[in-house]
């Protein structure tokens, strides 16, 4: 009789001892899962930080090449101009700009032509001549049309990495302007879709500014 009791007992005690291991099963996976959400959202929080970091560096960097820039003859070069002394007086002033800021891949300079945006003069000539990583007088781009025709009232950027035939990037542009302030072309520089990512995405929580 005893014993039956005594067994009785002991299953209630281990009843109850398993009740509270499962509510602090459920209870750590709530807080499990709440630590989860809150890692993902800061994450992505840190990610966009630095997305908008890379974005204003590259809006002021096209400001300050563009401002560089004397747009005077940008509008008489035509498709054949390449390797005149016009376009290497524009593509050396862009290159000398930019080639000591090493995020910045490429920059170039784009105009409107009736109606279509095109390129005018793409450093990378002085480097890489007429190969197919170089874009030619009048080839029109493709990507970010209404932050380039923004791009001639003030400095934008992309506001995601795109893609087109030269590769993916993140772009920044500003207007450039002649000897009467008048404004004839936009300045393009990029950040190649590589660096934009590694930056992103490296030490994520450690929030560094861009320099």
């Amino acid at each position: 009789m005893w014993v039956g009791e005594e067994k009785v007992r002991i299953d209630m005690v281990l009843d109850r001892f398993s009740g509270r291991v499962r509510v602090l099963v459920v209870v750590c996976c709530i807080l499990l899962a709440v630590a989860a959400v809150i890692v993902t959202i800061g994450f992505t929080q840190q990610v966009q930080v630095r997305k908008q970091l890379l974005q204003t560096e590259l809006k002021v960097t096209a400001a300050q090449i563009a401002g560089k820039v004397n747009g005077d003859g940008l509008l008489s070069l035509q498709p054949g101009d390449e390797g005149s002394p016009l376009y290497l007086s524009f593509a050396r002033t862009i290159y000398e700009a930019r080639i000591n800021n090493t995020h910045i891949s490429n920059a170039y300079i784009m105009r409107v032509d009736n109606g279509t945006i095109t390129y005018v003069i793409d450093d990378f000539y002085l480097t890489h001549g007429l190969d197919s990583s170089v874009a030619r007088i009048g080839d029109p781009t493709t990507e970010d049309q209404p932050v380039l025709m923004a791009a001639l009232t003030g400095p934008q950027s992309s506001p995601d990495i795109y893609t087109s035939k030269w590769g993916s990037f993140l772009s920044g542009y500003a207007p450039v302007r002649d000897s009467n302030g008048t404004v004839v072309g936009i300045l393009g520089v990029d950040e190649t879709a590589d660096f934009v990512n590694q930056y992103e995405y490296a030490n994520v929580f450690n929030l560094v500014e861009v320099t």
